[in-house]
């Protein structure tokens, strides 16, 4: 009999998982039977999510028991299970391969973060499943389907939300390995910041910038560079910080990646070390992207609301992600700036202040980060993304009995 646990809650705790219990199979026959057994059916991963985009009413269940495996061959890596990216450098790294980025965090899964369309920086950087070669993914019926490049769902499943089914398997595609070395500023003007963010944002391999959209002195430009510290950000007055770093509201203590010295590229790309607590998790978090053509101008359409969510607000952090061809992709054929809000883990006042945001950035076609917490219509959201009846149907020519749908699926596209 297949193994269960309490489904909890979210990262945060911010979601409480409707479904009671966890299904636990423990190989690939227990798998296929908890699929083929129950008429709707989710997968539950790392639970670094925001919203029900993950949760069922009916049965959830997790790989966190099946065996975990990575192969590299080649420029490839094939994961199978519930591996993490903090598993998975550390194994290709000795075999001298690398990936092109890293979230900032690396306790997700690989499979999770692909499915949400999840990111790092940087202006030549796609998103995590940009570098997607393959998915193998188990239908309703138990049957496993190599979804790779060529497969007609390939630009629909890379960033699927679990609607294909049970992404059992991942291939990426990785380069060869490289070393990165970041240092965090302050003193970098607002003025600077916006006044050119192509060359803010492009001159280092990665960079972010975290504000409170207030008060400079909160202000810090985080920069991760391939050629040695990123002076550039001390021509625009940066000044390194010590070890006691503020992000905004938030203060971390010896949990984030090392300064000033170079070191292999899954050590520095994260913001937090793969050992420690990132944050302490009494949070939620809300992302929206917008043509980087239009950076400027949505930047100063949040900063001229932003008196009105400071009470909830504990940082917002601007990153940047490369154009792709990934249909649900909050990238997909346009170069994007990431506006990201931590707010402090009140669920009410989030959701009331979110409509202001979501309203001042409705000209530049915003779109949501589809693991956070939004506000959008499904019919505001499938405005911006071209393909979304293309997605729609793929997804039900792979799941025409909608097993692997949820509420969260029919609320934002219609599934």
């Amino acid at each position: 009999m297949t193994a269960t646990r309490p489904s909890g809650a979210t990262w945060s705790g911010n979601h409480r998982y409707r479904a009671a219990e966890v299904l636990l199979p423990a190989d690939a026959d227990e798998l296929a039977e908890v699929v083929t057994s129950n008429a709707r059916v989710r997968v539950q991963a790392t639970r670094h999510t925001f919203n029900d985009v993950g949760d069922s009413d009916d049965a959830l269940l997790s790989l966190e028991r099946l065996p975990t495996r990575i192969e590299v061959s080649g420029d490839r890596v094939r994961v199978e299970g519930l591996v993490t990216f903090a598993q998975l450098a550390p194994v290709i790294e000795a075999e001298g391969r690398a990936l092109h980025n890293l979230g900032s965090l690396p306790h997700i899964s690989v499979a999770g973060a692909a499915a949400t369309g999840t990111h790092g920086s940087g202006l030549r950087n796609g998103n995590l499943p940009s570098a997607v070669e393959a998915l193998e993914i188990l239908d309703a019926d138990g049957r496993t389907h190599r979804v790779d490049r060529d497969h007609a769902w390939f630009p629909a499943a890379a960033v699927g939300m679990g609607a294909f089914g049970v992404v059992t398997a991942v291939e990426l595609r990785t380069e060869p390995t490289y070393t990165v070395t970041q240092q965090a500023y302050t003193g970098v003007s607002w003025d600077d910041i916006v006044g050119d963010p192509a060359h803010v944002f492009g001159s280092s391999r990665s960079v972010s910038v975290f504000t409170t959209w207030g008060d400079p002195a909160h202000d810090l430009v985080w920069a991760k560079s391939d050629a040695g510290e990123p002076t550039w950000v001390e021509e625009l007055g940066g000044r390194p910080v010590g070890d006691d770093i503020h992000l905004g509201r938030i203060r971390t203590v010896d949990n984030t990646t090392p300064r000033g010295t170079p070191g292999p590229w899954h050590t520095r790309l994260p913001h937090f070390r793969a050992d420690a607590l990132p944050s302490d998790g009494d949070e939620i978090q809300s992302e929206y992207f917008v043509p980087f053509s239009s950076a400027r101008e949505a930047l100063s359409a949040v900063r001229a609301i932003a008196p009105g969510f400071q009470e909830q607000l504990l940082v917002t952090e601007l990153r940047t992600v490369a154009a792709d061809g990934l249909w649900m992709s909050p990238a997909f054929e346009r170069d994007v700036l990431a506006i990201h809000f931590t707010w402090r883990n009140d669920t009410a006042g989030v959701l009331a202040a979110l409509p202001g945001i979501e309203a001042a950035l409705a000209p530049f076609d915003a779109r949501p980060h589809w693991g956070k917490a939004f506000t959008m219509s499904g019919e505001a959201i499938r405005a911006t993304l071209p393909h979304a009846d293309d997605f729609r149907a793929a997804a039900h020519e792979a799941d025409p009995r909608g097993v692997f749908h949820n509420d969260f699926l029919r609320r934002t596209l219609g599934l």
